[in-house]
C-alpha cells in the first residue's frame, strides 16, 4: 500500500494507511460482536419501518 502513499505525495513514514493496520483489532471476536450489533440495529430499524407501513395499510384498506 506504500505506493498509494507515494502517489498520492505522502511521505512514507507518515503513511495513514499504516496508521490504520495499528488500530484494528486484533481479536476477531471484537469484531464479530461490532458487526453482530450494527447488523441486528439496522435490521430492527427495517422491521420498525415495515411495520409502520402495515398499520398504514390496515388503516386505509379498514376505511374503504
Amino acid at each position: 500500500m506504500k505506493w498509494i502513499d507515494r502517489l498520492m505525495g505522502v511521505p512514507v513514514s507518515e503513511s495513514p494507511v499504516e496508521k490504520v493496520i495499528e488500530k484494528l483489532p486484533e481479536n476477531v471476536d471484537e469484531v464479530y460482536k461490532a458487526r453482530w450489533v450494527w447488523y441486528h440495529t439496522i435490521l430492527a430499524g427495517e422491521i420498525f419501518l415495515t411495520n409502520i407501513l402495515l398499520i398504514a395499510l390496515i388503516i386505509v384498506v379498514a376505511l374503504k
